[in-house]
C-alpha cells in the first residue's frame, strides 16, 4: 500500500498545476459577489491524480481522482468545468463520467 501523503502536498500541487493563487474564497470576496476562485478542467484533475497516485490512498486512478476532487471541494470556491467538485464525484460514482 502506498504511503499516505499529507493533504498539504496535494494542495500545493493543485495550486501550481491549476494556477490557483489562494486556497479559499475570503469573506471579502464573498461580499463582492465572487463565487469561485477557479474553474479547472477535468484533464488537470486527472493529471494531478496521476502525479500523486503513489502517495494517495486511492487504489486506482478513479480513486485518486476522487481524492483530488475531495481536496478541491475543501478549497471552497474551486469549480471543475463549472460544477462543484462534490457534484463531479457523484457523476463519477453514477457512471456519468468515465476515468481512464
Amino acid at each position: 500500500m502506498a504511503k499516505k501523503e499529507p493533504r498539504s502536498e496535494t494542495v500545493k500541487l493543485i495550486k501550481k498545476e491549476m494556477k490557483i493563487d489562494t486556497a479559499k474564497i475570503t469573506e471579502e470576496d464573498k461580499a463582492k459577489g465572487v463565487v469561485s476562485i477557479a474553474d479547472v478542467k477535468m484533464d488537470k484533475v486527472i493529471s494531478v491524480a496521476k502525479q500523486r497516485m503513489d502517495k494517495l490512498s486511492g487504489k486506482d486512478l478513479k480513486g485518486a481522482v476522487k481524492i483530488v476532487l475531495g481536496t478541491l471541494n475543501s478549497m471552497n470556491g474551486v469549480l471543475v468545468e463549472g460544477k462543484k467538485p462534490r457534484e463531479v464525484i457523484k457523476e463519477i460514482d453514477e457512471g456519468k463520467i468515465s476515468i481512464s
